[in-house]
């Protein structure tokens, strides 16, 4: 059963407790229905923005240039920036690869390939 023919019984059966209401009652309950259709079409909709004191809203939001849509659009863009800027700083450079590089192109110093630590890491791991 779909809501249509939900809707229709539903119809039906207070269509048939009509017949034994009193006049008075049928009034009442009449006007109080025109009253609370009357409140529901004169009821205020739900506006989405921002709620600003003054005049300076109305005409920064009747702006070509200022609009919700243009001032978001900017907001993210502004975001992704500066997210985009803490990324690129706080990654760190990959200075092994730098050194992988150097070792490769043969511009390390002499220096670089007697490394102490490194023998010593050796002997450690043998044993």
């Amino acid at each position: 059963m779909n809501e249509q023919e939900l809707a229709k019984k539903i119809v039906q059966h207070l269509d048939q407790g009509l017949g034994h209401i009193k006049q008075g009652t049928l009034y009442k309950l009449q006007s109080a229905r025109m009253a609370a259709l009357d409140r529901y079409r004169n009821a205020p909709q739900p506006v989405f923005g921002l709620a600003w004191a003054g005049d300076a809203a109305f005409r920064l939001s009747h702006s070509r240039h200022f609009n919700a849509r243009n001032m978001l659009a900017l907001g993210l863009l502004l975001l992704s920036l500066i997210g985009v800027i803490y990324w690129q700083r706080a990654v760190p450079s990959s200075d092994i690869a730098e050194i992988d590089a150097s070792l490769l192109t043969g511009e390390l110093p002499i220096n670089a390939y007697l490394d102490s630590g490194f023998e010593a890491w050796l002997k450690r791991s043998s044993q």
